[in-house]
């Protein structure tokens, strides 16, 4: 009898445990399900439920499918053309919906200027909403009063604006190697952010005496966040920004090529133009910068 009992016990064992795995953690809200946690395979069947695979078409819609990490496996995961293509996917809806927030705060800086060119003069809102573009992106002028803010609002239109996608998923698969490194896995760190004379953040494992962190961000989306404002507000971009800024003008997207070309004129860019260019043609990304969507999800 003893015998039966332990032999159903563990039959039991091998039916129920695998059942209750833990399932991926989603939250629906507003359109959007933001992914707390799942594996590879998971992800990759919530992107086939949502019918989100080719990413290489220009004009797309995807999905509005935030992933607050990447998936729980994805070290164990071999590296492979298909592994860089997931990445990929996980990382565009991303990007988008940090250029979405990008282009609302363009929007109303638009819109005081408008006002500014039509009266000459900004309510206290505007005022208000003005000084926190100009501490966020950095611009500043000797100038005062009036001309100072004309002067401040002329260097804020090229910088508060999308940044091309393309770039920004090319450089997070570089930086990161694919979302394979220490930084990405436990930092959610895409882009080798560091932070300078504090404890706080990961520690360089090939410098034990440096005085920098690299930053551990909450979420993907806050390091690519962060990432678009280094694009917008630093010195080292200011070609980046004045051909976008033209192709605007045009009416058009901007056109990578281009875009990483002016990167050469950035001395501390140059080493890694020439494989941002090579990756995001072999993945045919750069047509992902020709008026790409986020749509929502039933």
């Amino acid at each position: 009898m003893l015998k039966k009992i332990l032999f159903f016990a563990l039959l039991l064992n091998f039916i129920i445990i695998p059942s209750l795995q833990a399932a991926p953690v989603l939250l629906k809200k507003n359109g959007a399900i933001y992914v707390q946690n799942a594996t590879t395979a998971e992800v990759e069947e919530l992107f086939k439920q949502y019918d989100y695979d080719d990413f290489s078409k220009a004009k797309t819609k995807f999905p509005r499918i935030f992933l607050q990490k990447l998936p729980s496996d994805w070290a164990q995961i071999p590296d492979s053309h298909d592994k860089h293509r997931t990445f990929i996917r996980i990382m565009l809806p991303l990007v988008l919906k940090v250029n979405e927030d990008i282009l609302a705060e363009r929007a109303m800086l638009e819109k005081i200027y408008k006002h500014w060119q039509e009266e000459h003069k900004l309510t206290d809102q505007e005022k208000t909403q003005f000084e926190k573009f100009v501490q966020k992106y950095d611009v500043a002028t000797p100038k005062k009063g009036d001309e100072r803010i004309e002067h401040l609002l002329l260097l804020l239109l090229p910088k508060i604006d999308a940044v091309p996608p393309s770039i920004m998923v090319t450089t997070a698969g570089i930086y990161s190697d694919w979302g394979a490194s220490r930084l990405a896995l436990e930092g959610n760190n895409l882009y080798r952010t560091e932070v300078w004379y504090t404890d706080e953040g990961m520690k360089p494992l090939d410098d034990a005496k440096a005085q920098y962190r690299y930053r551990k961000f909450t979420t993907l989306e806050e390091a690519i966040t962060e990432r678009a404002l280094k694009i917008n507000s630093h010195i080292n971009y200011d070609y980046v920004r004045i051909t976008r800024m033209q192709a605007r003008k045009l009416k058009s997207p901007p056109y990578s090529p281009q875009l990483v070309a002016q990167m050469l004129n950035d001395s501390n860019l140059r080493n890694i133009a020439g494989l941002i260019d090579y990756t995001f043609s072999y993945y045919k990304l750069s047509r992902t910068d020709f008026l790409p969507q986020l749509r929502n999800v039933e």
